[in-house]
């Protein structure tokens, strides 16, 4: 696909008439001692348009800024976190729909690249309901990266700021990631942060995992994987929507 951003003027994307946009979500939260507040928000910005740029499909989508603040109720505790209720984020994306689809946007692909965004994927099924048609899409990168993938690291998947996030911030920003990389081998399972906090469950450090163990090499073996298998995603649902016109 073709892609605009928020640098083109509102002629321009009137003139290219988009489709599609695209709205990546980041955070502002602790990321332990050795990653940045911003590191959901890099990595939105980093990769979105290269999913959007692989997707196999004619047409032009607008890649929006990535919100660098979303749902991160789970790091609160932490200084720098900062987080939206569930409501205001189930608020902000029915408005980016409500904006978006008066000025002849046909669909929004929401993308979660912070996990703790737990509201989105209802909030889609709510739109969709509504309107009688698929217009809003979920997506997920990290659920798209196979298995196989993972096996690179020696702990699989590890959820916040260990081996897996760390090496994809060495591939995509070094410059970002400090040296200060402790290991936490403890225990992690993502829907534990329905009921505890991340301090409550992994300590005053912050993270899970074995940082020490990243590599560029592994973040960019990832990075390919996770852009490819998100952009074939879409290009499924995208061509789902097209056959089955009601919800």
């Amino acid at each position: 696909m073709d892609v605009l951003t928020d640098l083109n003027t509102a002629f321009e994307v009137q003139e290219r008439r988009p489709e599609l946009a695209f709205l990546p979500l980041g955070a502002t939260e602790q990321h332990s001692r050795h990653l940045p507040l911003a590191t959901d928000t890099l990595l939105g910005e980093r990769l979105s348009g290269d999913i959007l740029e692989a997707i196999d499909r004619s047409g032009t989508a607008l890649l929006l800024r990535t919100l660098p603040i979303s749902s991160s109720e789970e790091n609160t505790g932490f200084v720098g976190t900062v987080s939206f209720t569930p409501l205001t984020m189930r608020g902000i994306v029915r408005d980016a729909w409500d904006t978006l689809s008066r000025s002849g946007i046909r669909w929004l692909v929401v993308a979660a690249w912070h996990g703790g965004n737990f509201i989105v994927k209802p909030v889609v099924r709510e739109i969709n309901h509504e309107i009688g048609r698929c217009g809003a899409i979920y997506l997920n990168p990290w659920e798209h990266v196979p298995k196989a993938a993972y096996e690179q690291f020696g702990s699989g998947f590890e959820v916040h700021c260990g081996d897996v996030e760390t090496s994809l911030m060495l591939a995509l920003c070094p410059e970002r990631v400090g040296d200060d990389r402790r290991d936490n081998p403890v225990a992690f399972d993502a829907i534990w942060q329905d009921m505890f906090s991340m301090k409550t469950l992994v300590g005053e450090e912050g993270h899970a995992g074995h940082p020490t163990q990243a590599t560029a090499e592994k973040g960019r073996r990832f990075v390919r994987t996770l852009v490819e298998q998100s952009a074939r995603y879409l290009e499924r649902i995208l061509k789902m929507a097209e056959q089955h016109e009601q919800y």
